[in-house]
């Protein structure tokens, strides 16, 4: 017969409308200093960045996921990087809602679970991000965010992890490559974080060690956990809990996914939330804190009204261009392959940066589903940025172990889809252009001329989520942290992670989150 735990364990697991939160939090634990929810990209930094700066201080960093072991092939191997998300418990398993831009499929959208965060399942693909976003920023009330106030952020995050590249012309298929790009107006830069606002054909940069192993910010700043640090990892937060008379962030609530016992954490200090764009609202929902229609709707005792929790999600779209290979493809040993194209839809405006960012692979890639994968081939993947389109992460319930409804809301914004298939017609351009001749012999996809249908029935997410928790100045009555990350209305919590991005800059998320989660470190020991 079950005990009275494991009925109100399932329960909580399976009912949407839970019993109380207090039926469960039945013991708390010695406090802490600082709690950090989500031991991700962000999350692994700023633990870190605590226990070096404030090395009196005892910081708990809490990961709903596993540990990751280092002897996992699967994920340390960079050529598995597709793989790792087929392993169910190091994967969230979300999933979109119907999207009626694309022809309303239902999109898998990729969170990692487990120590070191989505840099588990990545591409390792490392950018920092274009000028003119970072300015941007700032030119909406972030002061202290522009790019030349985060660069020194940036190069002493290079000095700390092991960016790696393929830095000579020896592999043939990228020396042509580039041949095609310069040709189509695409001139070669050695180093595209000098300045990716601009079109160009670069080495890639990988956030890869010199034995050609993956690396995460667990492995590089958490590599030896310092002895005031505190990991409990399969743990399932279920609030943040909040004193409705001072609003201010007390404790964390948080169930063992094994045991089912539930234990309530306390920080004298500050709880930092960097479970990401989709978590960290989802988190700040079920605490009371969001919108208050959806507050209400859900039964949530309602502490702080931010209508921007949850709204304001951002996305990079790819499409997919696959040639068949007069010839065997050279070795892919980095995951992707060694070069990357940065470009700019026909009718963007340039003063905005790039929008388009073409990886590339080869068809033999491991974990790849492709047609005829057994033929020497290549892809190239343009990944669509800047996009205007705007999604939400909203609630399905008050029960912590329901996912989110997320709604990306792909394509809504006019001119969004068009910018898709002016990516698509450069790589095939590029990809099939008489410089590429050596390599290639045919076109495998798309088999059509209709390339906004074909966007529409195959684009997917590029895993780019942000914008969630919205940075801005207390005007702005979207925003919900403030330039110093502090939650408006909170006390002693903010938000530390992708989800802070009021707008994407050109290029992939990973960087600009850990410079991110470093500034956001700065801030907190600033206060110390």
């Amino acid at each position: 017969m079950a005990t009275e735990r494991e009925k109100l364990h399932f329960e909580a697991k399976q009912d949407p409308s839970a019993l109380p939160f207090s039926v469960y939090a039945e013991r708390s634990s010695t406090g802490y200093d600082f709690i950090i929810i989500g031991a991700g990209s962000a999350g692994c930094i700023v633990a870190a960045e605590l226990a070096a700066g404030a090395p009196a201080s005892s910081i708990l960093l809490i990961e709903s996921g596993p540990p990751v072991a280092s002897t996992n092939q699967t994920v340390w191997d960079p050529r598995n990087w597709v793989l790792v998300s087929q392993e169910s418990d190091l994967e969230w398993g979300y999933r979109s809602t119907p999207q009626a831009g694309l022809d309303n499929r239902v999109i898998p959208m990729g969170r990692a679970k487990g120590i070191g965060g989505c840099a588990i399942h990545n591409a390792m693909v490392y950018v920092r991000g274009g000028r003119i976003g970072f300015d941007r920023w700032a030119e909406e009330g972030n002061i202290g965010w522009d790019y030349d106030s985060v660069l020194p952020l940036f190069e002493e995050l290079e000095s700390r992890i092991e960016i790696n590249t393929i830095p000579d012309m020896k592999d043939p298929f990228i020396a042509d490559l580039i041949v095609s790009c310069n040709n189509l107006g695409l001139p070669f830069v050695s180093n595209y974080n000098v300045n990716c606002d601009e079109p160009c054909v670069s080495f890639m940069q990988f956030a890869i060690d010199s034995q050609t192993r993956r690396e995460t910010t667990a492995s590089t700043f958490l590599g030896t956990v310092p002895s005031n640090v505190k990991i409990l990892t399969n743990q399932t937060v279920q609030s943040v809990c909040i004193d409705p008379t001072t609003k201010t962030a007390t404790s964390v609530i948080a169930m063992d996914n094994d045991s089912g016992e539930m234990t309530t954490y306390s920080a004298d200090r500050e709880i930092v939330l960097s479970a990401g764009a989709i978590g960290s609202p989802h988190i700040l929902m079920l605490s009371g804190v969001g919108p208050f229609g959806e507050l209400s709707t859900h039964g949530i005792d309602i502490i702080q009204d931010l209508p921007g929790v949850g709204q304001n999600l951002q996305d990079d779209l790819y499409v997919t261009s696959f040639f068949k290979s007069k010839q065997p493809m050279p070795d892919q040993p980095f995951g992707l392959m060694g070069a990357v194209i940065f470009g700019q839809a026909k009718g963007s405006d340039p003063a905005l940066g790039t929008d388009i960012e073409c990886s590339l692979a080869s068809g033999q890639m491991r974990g790849l589903n492709l047609p005829q994968d057994d033929l020497p081939s290549y892809l190239i993947y343009p990944n669509i940025q800047l996009l205007e389109s705007r999604g939400t992460v909203t609630l399905t319930g008050r029960n912590p172990y329901w996912s989110p409804s997320i709604n990306p809301n792909y394509l809504s914004a006019p001119g969004d889809l068009g910018k898709c298939v002016d990516a698509l017609e450069l790589a095939l351009e590029i990809g099939r252009s008489q410089w590429m001749g050596n390599w290639y012999e045919n076109t495998l996809m798309p088999t059509t001329t209709n390339l906004e249908d074909y966007v529409r029935k195959t684009a997917g997410t590029c895993y780019h989520y942000a914008g969630t928790c919205k940075m801005g100045p207390s005007s702005d009555e979207t925003a919900v942290v403030a330039p110093d990350l502090k939650v408006h209305g909170i006390e002693n919590l903010r938000v530390i992670d992708a989800s802070i991005i009021p707008t994407t800059v050109s290029g992939n998320t990973a960087g600009a989150t850990m410079m991110i989660a470093l500034k956001g470190s700065r801030m907190i020991l600033a206060e110390c």
